[in-house]
């Protein structure tokens, strides 16, 4: 099996699963502004994540009215959460705050790959 430049970069922490929320309060915070609305953006964030290669995926959800999340994954149904973004409006821009996990080495990294055109 081939393994992608960047999914070997990656070092997921084993043991026990790491959720959205886990991300949020443990994982390192980046904040981008983005012209898209919650909802592209989110739709360009799991795309993003997809490209990555190596199986990792995002998967998006609505957070309220007016904002929305992606869990990226590092496999579809794993329950390790490798990054989680949050998207709000504010004002014609969106917000978006990238929570990355400490077990990704090169977390900046990885929050502007995800963000990339976003």
């Amino acid at each position: 099996m081939k393994r992608t430049g960047l999914l070997s970069a990656l070092l997921v922490i084993g043991g026990c699963a790491t959720s959205p929320e886990g991300v949020v309060q443990d994982g390192a915070k980046f904040d981008f502004n983005s012209a898209h609305t919650p909802y592209a953006a989110s739709i360009c964030i799991a795309r993003n994540a997809r490209a990555m290669g190596g199986g990792i995926v995002g998967e998006e959800r609505l957070l309220g009215e007016s904002s929305n999340e992606v869990a990226v994954r590092p496999s579809a149904g794993s329950r390790d959460t490798l990054a989680t973004a949050q998207i709000h409006r504010d004002g014609a821009l969106s917000k978006a705050t990238v929570f990355v996990g400490r077990g990704v080495r090169d977390a900046k990294m990885f929050a502007s790959k995800l963000m990339a055109g976003c």
